[in-house]
């Protein structure tokens, strides 16, 4: 029997406010044989949490059992194995903190080597397909704890929401700045955007604030914590909030703790609460969900994961709004912008767009004397409707589209009968091949050897602008805005080299139909830079699956030639298979994510006789 447990370990900043644990690791053990196993099993974990001495880590030694890597977005999954002896009853479950809770970037860090006991749990073992026994555990760790454990590693994080001082609605996408009043000269302490709940988290190293640029060696910084204020920012760069230096020195922002949460709130209205803005690629932020490489940091939805770049078409999703917050008279015109180097973009035009429809809003009509709803979309397969044209009621006939057409310059003008307040999700269909177009990267390549690197086919960032305007005939327009956060994925469009021989079907020129009897020679090669996984299977109605045959997960693949005949593990061994049909396939998928689902195992097959 396996078991696997997976899970996530977050960490509290405040009641509202967590930080995943990410860059360490899960440790399980046995309990000791002289532990209260049924007690410890079922004690609050916020009572059992500490951390674990040299003498307790030097008796658990012989009890450990397995670990798991934690993600970024906390996620942690351990195989428990086959060969630990473990039965499914308790476990203890560690935290190793290692060099480090949580990343913040480059720079020197404090060399400690921590571990944490969090509990003693009973999982509760649920089977699967096959023999596995999945368990799942999630926890997070007191602020108290986990704030202190932070300072240890002089890290310091302010979390925060942004809102609307009179609806109190949070403000997404909006860049907050956090300051340090200083002796000298104030500190920049960190930036980050808001998310789709207005929320935001800085985090810094301590030293951000505690040397001044005219004197780095010079410490200035005599309480031991900073005194906040903050800059608020649009997406476009209007200042929406700055609050004055002097806020920092005031009783609730002065010597700050090293967890420090906020709300900060901005005046609403044009340009604030209804400002255009592009937020994601299919259900990925740009501003949390896809790291500085361009790739996936989580899961959402069932697609992506960590370390997923993209590839294909992608949605591009936002909100525009029907009126152009600085001319309220005016309908909104949007549009993005693409690049490979983020310095010299080019327009998103009708030639780089999936020739699919897009949905991009709703409208209410009537249609048989009644309430009814029609579909707002981009669609160059439908000729345009007239712009902002209500359809007459021609019930019984179904209810056509309301078609939109990009102009030339790829400008889209907002429907104004459209619900919402305008567009409110997806925005444009982008196919990323018409950009890195990629192609076949088996061409040239022969199986069994491996590709090299001058042949091996990578991909690029791709660099994503947003655009807003009242006339895109014109193009010194003050209402002609670019969206300051600009989005970045990492597309690879090549498919992946997956090329499979087995040699005794051609041996001494033989034509393909050659019986494989004593031996057989199997010559393979896979390669990409983000292969997910790939394995060898051979399956006959005669002996079913055989197994033992390889597989791996790390990119860039393998290349390898193998004897099923004289390799060992191969179950049941060849010299036993009966005469019968036979499928051999290497099977293969790639890292990759359209930002709605992943990309799909492809096999390479070769049908042979024994």
């Amino acid at each position: 029997m396996k078991f696997v447990i997976k899970g996530n370990l977050r960490g509290l900043l405040c009641s509202d406010c967590e930080l995943p644990i990410n860059g360490t690791s899960v440790k399980i053990y046995k309990p000791a044989a002289d532990s209260r196993e049924t007690m410890l099993a079922v004690a609050d974990a916020k009572q059992t949490f500490h951390q674990t001495s040299a003498d307790e880590l030097k008796a658990k030694e012989k009890l450990f059992i397995a670990e798991g890597q934690i993600q970024e977005n906390g996620d942690f999954e351990v195989d428990l194995g086959d060969r630990s002896g473990y039965d499914g009853g308790a476990l203890e479950i560690d935290w190793y903190c290692g060099t480090g809770p949580i990343k913040i970037g480059p720079g020197p860090r404090k060399e400690l080597d921590l571990q944490f006991h969090i509990t003693t749990l009973q999982p509760m073992w649920q089977g699967n397909k096959g023999d596995t026994q999945f368990a799942y555990f999630e926890y997070s760790i007191d602020s108290k704890w986990f704030c202190r454990i932070l300072s240890l590693f002089d890290i310091w994080v302010v979390c925060g929401i942004v809102t609307d001082c009179e609806t109190r609605k949070p403000i997404s996408g909006v860049r907050v700045f956090a300051y340090d009043v200083d002796l000298i000269q104030d500190d920049t302490l960190g930036d980050s955007y808001t998310d789709a709940n207005g929320k935001f988290t800085i985090v810094y190293p301590g030293d951000n604030f505690r040397k001044t640029l005219l004197s780095p060696w010079l410490n200035v910084e005599w309480p031991a914590g900073p005194d906040y204020y903050f800059r608020i920012e649009s997406s476009s760069g209007t200042v929406l909030l700055s609050e004055d230096r002097t806020r920092g020195r005031q009783a609730d922002r002065h010597n700050a703790h090293n967890c420090f949460c906020v709300k900060l709130c901005v005046k609403g209205g044009p340009g604030v609460s209804d400002v255009p803005w592009f937020t994601s690629v299919g259900n990925f932020s740009i501003t949390s969900d896809i790291d500085a490489a361009g790739k996936t940091q989580i899961a959402k939805f069932g697609a992506g994961g960590v370390g997923y770049g993209f590839f294909g078409s992608v949605k591009l999703g936002g909100y525009a709004t029907k009126r152009v917050p600085t001319a309220p008279g005016s309908a909104l015109y949007y549009r993005f912008l693409y690049s490979l180097d983020n310095v010299n973009f080019t327009k998103i035009t009708t030639a780089q767009m999936e020739n699919t429809a897009l949905k991009v809003a709703t409208r209410q009509i009537t249609w048989h004397g009644g309430v009814a709803f029609q579909d707002v979309v981009i669609d160059i397969n439908q000729p345009a409707s007239v712009p902002d044209s209500i359809p007459a009621d021609n019930y019984p006939l179904p209810i056509a589209d309301h078609v939109l057409h990009p102009d030339a310059d790829g400008w889209v003008r907002v429907d104004q009968p459209a619900l919402d307040n305008g567009f409110y999700g997806s925005l444009f269909y982008l196919n990323t091949t018409t950009i890195l177009a990629g192609g076949d990267a088996s061409v040239g390549q022969s199986a069994g050897a491996a590709v090299s690197a001058a042949d091996q086919k990578n991909g690029k960032m791709l660099y994503i602008q947003f655009q807003t305007t009242d006339d895109p005939s014109n193009p010194g327009s003050p209402n002609l805005k670019t969206q300051v956060l600009v989005g970045q994925i990492y597309v690879n469009n090549w498919n992946e080299v997956t090329l499979v021989k087995l040699e005794e079907l051609y041996a001494g020129g033989g034509s393909g139909c050659t019986p494989v009897q004593t031996q057989a020679h199997i010559d393979y090669t896979v390669d990409h830079e983000l292969i997910a996984a790939w394995n060898l299977s051979i399956w006959s109605n005669a002996t079913g699956s055989i197994g033992g045959l390889p597989s791996g997960n790390v990119p860039r693949g393998v290349a390898a030639q193998l004897n099923l005949a004289t390799v060992a593990g191969i179950t049941p061994a060849f010299a036993t298979w009966p005469s019968c049909a036979y499928e051999l396939s290497l099977n293969t998928v790639r890292k990759l994510t359209t930002g709605e689902y992943n990309d799909i195992w492809k096999s390479n097959p070769v049908l042979f006789c024994k």
